[in-house]
C-alpha cells in the first residue's frame, strides 16, 4: 500500500470522523433547542372540534398560562377533527372545562389553551369524548364589523337615520336652530331657566333654606333635629313614655282597673244595659202620665 494511499484514507476518515461529530452535535442542540425530553412519560389527550382554525402539529398546548405539551397531529374524522396532543402532565377535566384554539401572536400562529374545569366539579369519567370550542375567526369578526360601519357610514351618506337627517335635513336643522332661538329669548320652562334671573334667585333662596334647615338639624335643633341629634334624652324619654302606653294597654287587657273592668267585664255590661233599659221606661213613664199631671194642676189651680 503506497504511502499516497494511506494519506488519502487518513484524510477521507477524518473527515468522515469530523462530520460524524458534527451530526451528533446537531442533533444534541435541536433537542436542546426543541426543549423535548424524549425520555419523559407522556399523558396523550385527543380533543374533537368543528373547525381548529389553522391548527397544526407541533403547535404548543398551555394550561394555565403555561405549556404542557404539544399537538402530535389532526386527522379529520366523521366530519370533525380529531386533535390529538402529548401532555408532559396529566390533566383531569371537570364539568365545565374547555379546550379552545386561540392566536398565539399578532402575527400569526395558533395554540391548544386547555382549562379543566371549576375545582368543585364533578370530574370527567376516563375516556369520555371531550369536546372543543369553536374558535373565532378574528378576520371573519374583523370583516363583520367593517361591513357594520360601512352600512352605517352609507346610510349617513344618504340621510337616513337620526344622524343622516341632522346631516343632510335642512328641516331638522331649522327645527333645531328655532329651539335654539328660543332658548335664547328665554321662552320656554329651560328658556326661563338660561336667561331669567328671578328663576335664579328663587332657586338660590331655596338652596340656601334648604342649607340652613340641614344645619339646624346638624346642630339638633327643633324636634326633628332632636331626634336625630346625639343626645339620647329626647329617645329615652320617648322610649319610657312608649314602655307606659304599653304596660297600660297590658293591664286593660288583662281586666285590671276601672277601665280593664269597663272593658272586659260582662257584668258592668250587662248592669248598665240594665240600667239603660230602665231609665228608658222611666221616661216612657212619665210621658204618658205628663198629660193627666198637667191638667190638674190647671183644674185645681182654678179653685
Amino acid at each position: 500500500m503506497s504511502d499516497k494511499y494511506q494519506k488519502d484514507l487518513s484524510i477521507e476518515v477524518l473527515v468522515g470522523f469530523f462530520m460524524f461529530i458534527i451530526l451528533i452535535a446537531l442533533g444534541v442542540f435541536t433537542i436542546i433547542l426543541s426543549r423535548q425530553n424524549f425520555l419523559q412519560k407522556k399523558y396523550p389527550v385527543a380533543v374533537r372540534f368543528e373547525e381548529v382554525s389553522g391548527l397544526r402539529d407541533g403547535d404548543n398546548v398551555f394550561l394555565r398560562g403555561m405549556k404542557v405539551g404539544v399537538v402530535k397531529e389532526t386527522v379529520l374524522k366523521d366530519n370533525q377533527v380529531v386533535v390529538r396532543a402529548d401532555l408532559d402532565t396529566p390533566v383531569q377535566f371537570r364539568e365545565g372545562y374547555k379546550v379552545e384554539v386561540v392566536s398565539s401572536s399578532m402575527l400569526g400562529g395558533k395554540q391548544l389553551k386547555i382549562e379543566e374545569g371549576p375545582a368543585n366539579a364533578q370530574p370527567i369519567p376516563e375516556g369520555a369524548v371531550i369536546n372543543g370550542t369553536t374558535p373565532t375567526d378574528i378576520l371573519e369578526e374583523l370583516g363583520s364589523a367593517v361591513a357594520s360601519v360601512r352600512e352605517i357610514t352609507d346610510q349617513v351618506t344618504t340621510g337616513k337615520g337620526t344622524l343622516g337627517k341632522l346631516i343632510y335635513d335642512d328641516a331638522v336643522y331649522d327645527n333645531l336652530r328655532d329651539v335654539t332661538d328660543k332658548l335664547a329669548k328665554g321662552e320656554g320652562t329651560i328658556g326661563k331657566l338660561i336667561n331669567d334671573d328671578a328663576v335664579y334667585t328663587d332657586l338660590k333662596a331655596s338652596m340656601s333654606n334648604l342649607k340652613e334647615i340641614s344645619e339646624r338639624l346638624a346642630n339638633g335643633e327643633g324636634t326633628l333635629g332632636k331626634l336625630m341629634s346625639k343626645d339620647e334624652q329626647l329617645y329615652k324619654d320617648l322610649s319610657v313614655s312608649m314602655a307606659n302606653i304599653r304596660n297600660i294597654t297590658d293591664k286593660v287587657g288583662s281586666g285590671e282597673g276601672t277601665l280593664g273592668k269597663l272593658v272586659n267585664d260582662d257584668e258592668i255590661y250587662n248592669e248598665a244595659r240594665k240600667l239603660l233599659a230602665e231609665l228608658r221606661a222611666a221616661i216612657d213613664d212619665m210621658r204618658e202620665t205628663s198629660p193627666v199631671t198637667t191638667f190638674s194642676t190647671i183644674f185645681f189651680g182654678a179653685f
